[in-house]
């Protein structure tokens, strides 16, 4: 019998390898795709994509506020954000699941996504994606490399420089000091 830090260590493996496949399919895509990249000042832009990564229930509650923000800014906003809570479904089983949650489920071992909207997502010309993965979880990163917006905005990562086109090296670990960054660069940004 196994122990639980065997199956974890199991687990992880293989997590990596399938990470490893996507990795190398993800480098092969992008090859083959030309998408007009430009600078696109946060004042010009007029359709924002917004990812994220929730691993605690304030990170949805922040994630949420933040696009409520763009949204009373002017800005036409979709979003996609990633629930990592382990016990999410359970505790809201019996209330309708926002659509625009995605979870480990929705992708493959390959981490190509299952669901047609996440394919819509990076589909759509948005003018900025914004990107609040602060934790670099490995199937957002997939997403912002394949997406075909103007302009893909992300924290910095020596593994995610086919994801963004402007990257911010945030030290904090919580998404409210990302933001915070990432808004005071937004307003520096000029074509």
């Amino acid at each position: 019998m196994q122990s639980i830090g065997e199956i974890l260590k199991m687990k992880k493996l293989i997590r990596s390898i399938g990470q490893f496949f996507a990795g190398r399919k993800l480098k092969r895509d992008l090859l083959n795709r030309r998408i007009h990249r430009e600078t696109v000042p946060f004042s010009d832009a007029k359709t924002i994509g917004v990812l994220f990564a929730a691993h605690t229930d304030e990170d949805i509650t922040t994630a949420l506020h933040y696009i409520d923000q763009l949204q009373k800014a002017g800005k036409e906003v979709e979003y996609i954000g990633f629930i990592g809570i382990k016990d999410y479904k359970k505790r809201f089983k019996d209330q309708e699941k926002d659509p625009h949650y995605i979870f480990e489920s929705d992708f493959d071992f390959f981490h190509r996504p299952k669901r047609g909207l996440i394919e819509k997502f990076y589909k759509k010309n948005f003018d900025l994606l914004i990107s609040l993965n602060y934790t670099n979880q490995f199937s957002l990163n997939y997403i912002s490399s394949l997406s075909s917006a103007r302009m893909r905005i992300g924290k910095f990562n020596m593994s995610t420089v086919n994801a963004f086109d402007f990257m911010i090296d945030d030290k904090g670990t919580d998404m409210k000091s990302y933001i915070d960054q990432l808004n005071h660069y937004l307003q520096l940004l000029k074509k």
